[in-house]
């Protein structure tokens, strides 16, 4: 199963953002609460600054020929080096220092489009359910890939996929998203998303807290081979201690932060990543040289 971490990135941060539970719900309420719900927070806002413990994410909204595009920035850093991939509404642009090279890549995909594309898609009522206390719509969705079914990083032509979301029946917020998923190969999994901690930030309310859990038949592990994983782990904490000064402070700067990730994945049902978001920053001014790829060295 192929997963571009950038593109579960950005659906992961496109699922920001009454009606009453004695009603009769339907599919068509639910979808139209939601999307409303997120329009009205989303009224205003130019771009986003989003800092979490893994990662930078800058968007930045224009509007182009009456559509309105998201251009986004992504930063991480891995092994002490820093990765940066940009969309700017027709490319994505990939700096990859391990790689020494810039990349550059058609992208017909506006991640905007997905609230669009959700108005129109085929979907059923699943009833309720109290997630964290709070109760939830839950909204059945038979092939989820019609909602980015332009994502051509995630090879939608050779994946087959059902969905669940899991809407706040107060807020209409997303806390939840599980996805069957079926590759060419016929190995299957269960992606699951859940979000968490939601504050208010300039009107807009922002999980500080996601939680994924990507399991299939080949990232699932045994009891035995966790153990040895963690005793692999264990063993690169003793040579850590060994090394000098110095070198130690290098060789900890650039490897401690993918072992502490590796720790906290570990797990019988796949892999789990867990992201806190530390600050967020709405109508900064965001320059547009951040989402130019060209100037990507």
């Amino acid at each position: 199963m192929r997963i571009n971490i950038f593109c579960w990135f950005v659906i992961l941060l496109f699922v920001l953002p009454v009606c009453s539970m004695a009603e009769k719900m339907t599919a068509g309420k639910v979808i139209r609460n939601y999307t409303a719900s997120y329009e009205k927070q989303m009224k205003g806002v130019k771009d986003i600054t989003i800092v979490t413990d893994r990662d930078i994410i800058y968007k930045k909204w224009i509007t182009v020929n009456g559509k309105t595009i998201c251009k986004i920035r992504h930063e991480m850093e891995l092994m002490g080096k820093k990765i940066i991939t940009i969309y700017d509404g027709a490319y994505q642009w990939q700096q990859n220092p391990m790689l020494d090279k810039v990349t550059k890549e058609k992208f017909d995909y506006n991640p905007y489009q997905m609230i669009e594309n959700l108005k129109n898609i085929p979907a059923k009522y699943g009833g309720t359910e109290k997630i964290d206390g709070d109760e939830t719509h839950i909204l059945k969705i038979e092939d989820i890939t019609k909602l980015i079914s332009s994502f051509k990083p995630l090879k939608m032509e050779e994946v087959a996929s059902n969905g669940r979301f899991w809407i706040d029946a107060k807020d209409w917020v997303i806390k939840k998203i599980e996805m069957d998923i079926k590759d060419i190969n016929e190995k299957t999994g269960k992606v699951t998303i859940k979000m968490k901690d939601f504050r208010k930030v300039d009107g807009i309310l922002i999980p500080y807290c996601t939680v994924a859990i990507i399991g299939s038949e080949t990232m699932k592990i045994s009891p035995e081979q966790e153990q040895e994983l963690r005793n692999g782990l264990a063993q690169m904490q003793k040579q850590f201690e060994a090394m000098p000064p110095a070198q130690r402070e290098i060789a900890e700067r650039m490897m401690m932060p993918q072992m502490e990730m590796m720790q906290k994945s570990l797990g019988k049902d796949g892999l789990v990543t867990e992201i806190r978001t530390k600050k967020v920053e709405v109508n900064t001014g965001l320059s547009s040289d951040l989402f130019d790829g060209s100037k990507l060295k």
